[in-house]
């Protein structure tokens, strides 16, 4: 008997805590939801201006209400209208935790103490206070909203203005960003005021790289080759591309005449866009990175079959070469537009850097590629038949991606802009001396090809 009821109690106890680890567990999973003051906002606007004077760095920062995640304003019994009376430090707090914190500020490359908060308040989503910095100077330090608006946490933004101490106003600030976190997809729009006058903005999505607020010529030259052998490196179309172009020139005197003429022709694309497609406007329509994109896949096409039908070694191609040279370069110019103003004033020299930076990527990448495929030809029985194969992979990934870009630039409108007669006048004769060198250029292959047959 006593054996059964020990049994029994071992049963029900094994049972007990069963279900009580059953419960611990479900508690775990339902209390972030339940505790969470409300969901992460999908889309977060910030504007934020940076003022250096004498001894500190006024700062400026305009934040939606609901992207401060774990701070939920009181709201009236009838409704989600917020309870403008019982508000109390609320907006300070938040600001101090989603704002200063946030916020790292270098001082000629040491880092500033985190900025304090000198007055926060809320305002609806709308006002236009925050396009000026002494409107929203005067906004801040101006009085509260009335008791009785009708607002919500939603519909609301926290306006707070912070300082720090800095050594001088003309040092050299640096930025770095660290807003992502505060929503899905966080857009910010910065304004630096510099004590010489004028205004530097920036406007980008999520946290890029620390960057200088005001930059000198050669940091924005540097920055700009890392970013442009990055962007280069990292694309898979121009990769394929330089596959094709090693598959088709494998001797390497014609490799690199061909190489040379194609990097003139990128740069002079990618510097010329710096200056005619802006005053065209066609690089920020929606329809340019497409069509230009699709103009490269067919590029990496045509080398393609150029290495399959082409004869052991290729010939010499400046026309080819400078075609493929502007299409490439016209690209270049989609990886580096949003990064232009990172380079402050010094465009020209942040063009200049992103080419350079893309030159050297590419040799290593052609260098690379060409030694690849002269080790596998000269290791293989069969070489024609490593160059058909390997041509076919490139040409069947540009034809999917150039069919697909297809498709997409038939959806995308199509809005041409407003060009002057002086901007119509230079593409023209942009455009003849193009077409007039490609025929010197084609009339002397034929000479030359008709002397060798003689």
């Amino acid at each position: 008997m006593t054996g059964r009821t020990t049994r029994w109690v071992k049963c029900v106890t094994k049972r007990w805590i069963k279900w009580a680890a059953v419960a611990i567990l479900a508690a775990l999973i339902l209390w972030p939801s339940a505790t969470s003051a409300h969901d992460v906002p999908d889309n977060v606007s910030i504007v934020a201006f940076l003022k250096p004077e004498n001894g500190r760095m006024l700062i400026l920062v305009r934040m939606p209400a609901n992207a401060l995640i774990d701070f939920s304003f009181p709201t009236l019994s009838d409704g989600n209208w917020l309870d403008l009376r019982n508000i109390n430090g609320l907006p300070e707090d938040g600001a101090k935790v989603w704002i200063a914190d946030l916020l790292s500020i270098y001082e000629d490359n040491n880092p500033l103490p985190t900025p304090k908060v000198i007055a926060a308040r809320l305002s609806r989503a709308g006002d236009s206070s925050f396009n000026t910095f002494q409107d929203a100077f005067s906004l801040v330090n101006g009085d509260p909203m009335p008791a009785d608006s009708l607002l919500t946490q939603d519909t609301a933004t926290v306006d707070a203005l912070l300082e720090t101490p800095i050594r001088s106003a003309d040092s050299n600030f640096s930025f770095e960003p660290r807003f992502e976190r505060v929503g899905v997809r966080v857009t910010t729009t910065l304004s630096f005021i510099p004590p010489s006058g004028g205004v530097r903005q920036f406007q980008y999505e999520g946290d890029p790289e620390t960057f200088e607020l005001n930059p000198r010529w050669n940091y924005a030259a540097a920055r700009f080759f890392k970013a442009g052998f990055s962007h280069y490196l990292g694309e898979s179309d121009y990769l394929l591309f330089l596959l094709c172009v090693a598959l088709v020139f494998r001797r390497i005197r014609v490799l690199a005449a061909f190489s040379v003429v194609f990097a003139i022709a990128q740069s002079f694309a990618l510097v010329g866009s710096l200056k005619l497609v802006s005053s065209l406007q066609l690089m920020t329509s929606q329809s340019a990175p497409v069509l230009c994109g699709m103009l490269i896949a067919a590029a990496t096409v045509y080398m393609g079959i150029e290495a399959i039908v082409a004869a052991a070694g290729g010939g010499k191609s400046p026309g080819l070469a400078i075609c493929t040279g502007l299409i490439f370069g016209s690209g270049y110019w989609f990886g580096l537009q949003p990064l232009i103003q990172f380079g402050g004033v010094h465009a020209l020299a942040s063009t200049l850097g992103f080419d350079a930076g893309i030159v050297a990527a590419e040799i290593c990448a052609l260098a690379l590629l060409a030694a690849a495929v002269q080790g596998l030809l000269r290791s293989s029985n069969s070489p024609r038949a490593i160059i058909i194969i390997a041509a076919a992979i490139a040409v069947h990934i540009s034809w999917r991606r150039m069919l697909d870009r297809a498709q997409s630039f038939a959806l995308v409108p199509l809005n041409f802009p407003a060009i002057s007669s002086t901007t119509f006048i230079l593409a023209g004769i942009a455009a003849a001396g193009l077409a007039g060198l490609l025929f010197f250029l084609r009339r002397k292959d034929r000479s030359e090809i008709a002397a060798t047959r003689i």
